[in-house]
């Protein structure tokens, strides 16, 4: 079973490319000035495939971050794994960025992950060390986040953001945008997980970006 698997979420593009559970390649591109890493997505597919002589036919799976995080990110892979899904009919997983990053966490603590989603909010999520969901990923005030912290010990896994705020707490921290770690393959290693569950037939049509919150839109001003 051939899977791909990729994520724009965040300031990196991540894509696995691989055979059940095995990653055969994969690749990371960070944003940069001139571009941002999901104008980057299509070409670097083609190049993996290319790599290791398939076309798109051959693959059998698609796994993707459906965020929180970018908008623009997000419905970026969310879009190109639906048309891929569509065009081959095949299985579609959609994976919470914070589930793959709380994938992050090696100790034997639980795992808070927070990533600052602006105006005294943030997008958080809770798991055992084994991977198992305490909390699913919701949206809450910052406030109730440092109560939450102090309460309990966690292992916290956190955004740029949300890194300044915890260090003006003095709160031990992951950064998982400035750590290095690959989390393409923590998505990948997800998606061949879910697709255990013979349960769920993971539907193109029922992938949808994880929009926690409505996406930030400027209204246009009214000309007087």
């Amino acid at each position: 079973m051939k899977i791909l698997t990729f994520d724009t979420s965040a300031d990196k593009l991540f894509i696995t490319l691989g055979e059940d559970n095995k990653v055969e390649l994969t690749e990371v591109i960070c944003n940069t000035k001139e571009k941002y890493n999901s104008a980057l997505l299509i070409p670097t597919i083609a190049k993996l495939l290319q790599i290791q002589n398939l076309s798109m036919e051959d693959i059998d799976v698609i796994g993707v971050n459906i965020g929180p995080g970018s908008f623009t990110g997000i419905r970026a892979s969310a879009t190109v794994a639906r048309v891929i899904g569509q065009s081959l009919d095949i299985p579609v997983v959609g994976i919470s960025s914070l589930e793959i990053i709380a994938k992050a966490n090696d100790t034997e603590k639980d795992t808070l992950c927070l990533i600052d989603a602006r105006k005294g909010k943030v997008y958080t999520a809770i798991y055992k060390n084994n991977g198992e969901v305490i909390k699913h990923p919701d949206l809450l005030l910052l406030d109730y986040c440092w109560q939450i912290i102090e309460e309990n010990k966690f292992f916290v896994i956190a955004d740029n953001l949300m890194a300044k705020k915890l260090d003006e707490k003095q709160v031990a921290y992951l950064n998982f945008q400035q750590a290095d770690i690959n989390f393409g393959l923590s998505l990948a290693e997800l998606t061949y997980k879910y697709l255990q569950n013979k349960d769920k037939s993971f539907n193109w049509y029922e992938l949808k970006p994880l929009y926690i919150q409505p996406p930030p839109i400027t209204m246009p001003r009214v000309k007087k």
